[in-house]
């Protein structure tokens, strides 16, 4: 069943799975795209703000909105507008699991296509004590 703009339910969570980055996958990952010491090499991140090895915001971002896009793949997404309103609150750790939750915050009608719309999402990652590590916020062009 596909959901078209006009059917999604603004305002409920909904869960998306959960993720856990081990220490390599968070070593390789900055390795590539950032590579900071508190990324690279526990000993190195312990002397700094972070007090050990932490995930890229980046890496953790990519980990919650690939689950998110998992959990959404019936509504009918034309193409994604913007990535917006990432905050990191506290450092994602290796082997640590990490709770996703998202929350359809607003759609509208397109002013210039009336078969589409825009949609915005909110995508929150908690860890096992639930307290919010992440959040972010991705609009979509959404079929109407």
């Amino acid at each position: 069943m596909t959901i078209l703009l006009e059917g999604l339910d603004l305002g409920r969570e909904f869960d998306c799975g959960a993720f856990t980055l081990t220490e390599a996958e968070i070593v390789a990952f900055a390795a590539a795209f950032d590579p900071q010491p508190w990324h690279l090499d526990d000993a190195a991140a312990r002397q700094t703000y972070f007090g050990g090895l932490c995930a890229s915001g980046l890496h953790s971002q990519a980990a919650a909105i690939g689950l998110m896009v998992r959990a959404i793949a019936d509504v009918a997404i034309v193409a994604g507008g913007s990535l917006h309103a990432a905050r990191f609150f506290v450092p994602v750790r290796p082997d640590q699991p990490y709770a996703v939750t998202a929350t359809w915050t607003a759609a509208r009608a397109s002013a210039s296509n009336p078969a589409r719309g825009v949609a915005s999402i909110t995508i929150v990652a908690r860890d096992a004590g639930a307290v919010v590590v992440m959040e972010c916020g991705v609009t979509y062009i959404v079929r109407r």
